[in-house]
C-alpha cells in the first residue's frame, strides 16, 4: 500500500484524551494513536472494568514509553450515540479511502436520523 509517514504527536503526562477502546489480543482491551502507538489502560483503576470495545473514555495520561502510553480513565465511559459518531471520525482519517468514505456515510446517516428525532 501507500507508504505515509504519520507524525508523532507529543504526549505529556497529565494530559487528557478521549480514547476509543478497541479489542486486544485474546480478552485484553487497547486504545490507538492516531500514530499507531499502543495506549493501554490501568487495570488498577476503577473504571477499567467498565470499558469494553467501542466506547469512549475520557483519560489522563499517567505514563509516556516510546511505542506505547499508559492511561487512567476520569470519567465513566460513553457508549452514546457520541462516541458512534467519534470512533467513524477517527475511522475517516485513516488511509483505506474505501473505508474512510464508508465511515464519513455511515456517520452522515446517523446525522440525519438523529435530525428526525
Amino acid at each position: 500500500m501507500y507508504n505515509v509517514e504519520i507524525p508523532v504527536r507529543e504526549i505529556n503526562l497529565g494530559e487528557e484524551m478521549e480514547v476509543l477502546v478497541l479489542k486486544g489480543k485474546g480478552e485484553s482491551i487497547i486504545g490507538r494513536m492516531r500514530d499507531g502507538r499502543v495506549i493501554l489502560f490501568n487495570r488498577e483503576n476503577p473504571i477499567f472494568q467498565d470499558l469494553r470495545p467501542g466506547v469512549m473514555v475520557r483519560c489522563k495520561v499517567s505514563f509516556v514509553a516510546q511505542n506505547y502510553i499508559i492511561v487512567d480513565p476520569c470519567a465513566p465511559p460513553n457508549t452514546g450515540v457520541e462516541a458512534i459518531k467519534l470512533g467513524l471520525d477517527m475511522v475517516s482519517e485513516c488511509d483505506n479511502w474505501e473505508i474512510a468514505i464508508l465511515s464519513q456515510g455511515l456517520k452522515h446517516l446517523i446525522e440525519q436520523l438523529e435530525e428526525l428525532t
